[in-house]
Formats: C-alpha cells, sequence, structure tokens
C-alpha cells in the first residue's frame, strides 16, 4: 500500500465519483480504479459499493476514511519535512522477479522521481540472491524482496534493516482440462502425483514451495522450470503442468482462462519486505516514508473490524452519481 493508493481512495470517497476524481488525481479512471481494487485486496474488504449510476461508501469504507485521512496527512507531512534541505544525491533500490501487484513499482518509482527531481534513481530487477549480495556489497540502497515470512538478515558484515509491506497467499492454477479441475477438494497427496511448471530455485515463490513439500514429506516432480512468468503461465495453459504461485500473479492476465484454487496454509505465504542499508542517508529515508509498513495496514484492519461491529454510520447511504 502507498501514498497514491491513499490517495486515490480520498478523492473517491470525497468525490463519490471515479470520473472525477481520476481528473482531480491526475490519473486515468482504469488506473484509478485498479488502484481501489488493489487497496481493497489488502485489507480483504470493499470499501466501495458500486453500480453504472452510483458510488457510495461501504460500512468498511467510512470506517477506514478518517485512517486514510490521517496516514495521507502524515506522510505529506513527513515528506515536506525531509524534504526541505531538497535533497540531491543518488538512489539505487532493486527488486526481485515479479512481485505482482503487491508493490507498484513503477508508480511508486515515478512519484519518488516527481516529488525530488534532485535524486538520481537508479533501478535494477534481479533475483533474490542477486539483490542480496548488492544490498549486501553497497551496490543497492534498498529493495523490495518477498521471504517466506519474517525478513532474516544474512550472516555478513553489513546490517540490512527491513519492515514488511504486505503478503499473499498461494493459489493453484491449472488448465481447465485438467483432471484436478473438476475436484471439489484437491488434497497435497494430490499434487503429488502430477508435474509441475515452476521457477527457478532462485526465485523466492520457489523455494517456498519447495520447503512445503519436504515439511510434508512428499515428493514433487517440476517438469518444466522457467525465468519467466508468461511462460510459465502458457505452459500451465497447455497442460503440461499445474503451478502453485503466488495469488497476485495468478490473477494476472497471462493466467485468464486457467481455473485458480486457493491454497492458503501457513506455510505458503508471500511476504514482501523493504529492506534497506543500515547506512542510507537522505534518499532511503524519503522512500521509505512513501511505502506503509504492515503494522500501520494491520492496526487499521483491527479499527475497521470495530468500525463494522458497531454498525454503518448514518451517513452510509449517501450516493452520488458517477462511473465506477
Amino acid at each position: 500500500m502507498d501514498i497514491r493508493q491513499i490517495e486515490f481512495f480520498v478523492a473517491v470517497a470525497e468525490e463519490l465519483n471515479f470520473t472525477r476524481a481520476a481528473e482531480l488525481t491526475y490519473v486515468t479512471q482504469s488506473g484509478l480504479s485498479s488502484s481501489i481494487r488493489g487497496l481493497e485486496r489488502e485489507l480483504n474488504t470493499q470499501l466501495f459499493d458500486r453500480t453504472p449510476r452510483a458510488v457510495a461508501l461501504t460500512p468498511a469504507g467510512h470506517a477506514f476514511l478518517p485512517h486514510a485521512r490521517r496516514m495521507l496527512h502524515d506522510a505529506r507531512a513527513a515528506l515536506r519535512e525531509l524534504a526541505e534541505d531538497s535533497p540531491e544525491g543518488a538512489l539505487s533500490v532493486g527488486s526481485e522477479q515479479c512481485l505482482g501487484d503487491l508493490v507498484d513499482l513503477p508508480e511508486l518509482i515515478a512519484s519518488f522521481h516527481m516529488q525530488f527531481p534532485g535524486v538520481t534513481l537508479r533501478f535494477e530487477q534481479l533475483g533474490t540472491q542477486a539483490v542480496f549480495d548488492q544490498l549486501l556489497r553497497g551496490e543497492l540502497n534498498a529493495a523490495f524482496l518477498a521471504q517466506p515470512g519474517a525478513f532474516v538478515t544474512p550472516m555478513a558484515g553489513q546490517k540490512l534493516d527491513s519492515f514488511e509491506v504486505a503478503r499473499e497467499d498461494f493459489e493453484l492454477v491449472l488448465a481447465s482440462g485438467h483432471p484436478l479441475a473438476s475436484r471439489d477438494e484437491v488434497t497435497w497427496p494430490d499434487l503429488e502425483k502430477h508435474p509441475f511448471v515452476d521457477f527457478d530455485v532462485t526465485w523466492t515463490a520457489r523455494r517456498i514451495v519447495d520447503a512445503a513439500f519436504a515439511t510434508r514429506r512428499l515428493v514433487r516432480r517440476v517438469a518444466f522450470t522457467v525465468n519467466d512468468m508468461s511462460m510459465l503461465m502458457e505452459l500451465v495453459h497447455k497442460g503440461l503442468g499445474i503451478a502453485l504461485v503466488p495469488a497476485p500473479l495468478a490473477g494476472k492476465p497471462e493466467a485468464e482462462g486457467l481455473v485458480r484454487r486457493p491454497f492458503p496454509e501457513p506455510d505458503l505465504e508471500w511476504v514482501v519486505h523493504f529492506v534497506t542499508t543500515e547506512d542510507s542517508g537522505p534518499p532511503v529515508r524519503l522512500l521509505s516514508e512513501m511505502v506503509f509498513t504492515s503494522e500501520v495496514l494491520a492496526a487499521t484492519r483491527q479499527d475497521i473490524g470495530a468500525e463494522i461491529r458497531k454498525g454503518p454510520s448514518e451517513s452510509a447511504g449517501v450516493t452520488r452519481t458517477g462511473s465506477a
């Protein structure tokens, strides 16, 4: 969740019209709608009731709005404070492949560049281990990394700081004609009987699935190993294998037409962390302020749940015409 998502939500909540909100925030309506849907997925709740002619806040949306306004105000205040000296210098950011919709990296990087033009930005998309190595060598100042759980700093001289950005479960994806596609329930032993398509072992997602099978003392046959999400989905489309992938990847356009099965397990979690070097300077701190921690998100979810249990607000039924 980033500042722009919160800004988009507040704009729609105040205008109750996606078209006007998009104009006010200088984004396309499709981009704004996609961002709102992503925010709803992160909060695991619907924020707006949408019809062809009207938009209205749900009780959860009403509960979230004061939190969103406060977070937006605090984030903007922090950015203003940090930017008082017009920071300059260089910022090198890395990311492992295919973070899906958990982190909108192009939007984040573009927003940072627009607000702090004096900072020279460099971005690299690499394998997980390559990102780690560059962080430890000081070649990267910050990175987005997926891990199976809590971030563990490698045993090395360079100390890394991190906080959780988002987490998602895994989903099973398979062709519609696959024997498991028509099953009401798919179990772990069922998976053992079928070939898999998966990423190379340098990908965090692959290591998470490998560990889950090993924990259950099951053997998994990875018949096709790829380094590209599009290729993985294409092979699954052809019925050559099944795949367990993080939910954001299962929701990509390349997976359209595949059968998707949620596969929630405690040890099948894809957690994205924002990691920085210990001696990071002002540019990294500025970037950190543009990303919300999981602690803030978790507290917000709890507050929303408490507000919903109290009942909808008096204004919950107010609507205005507009397209979503």
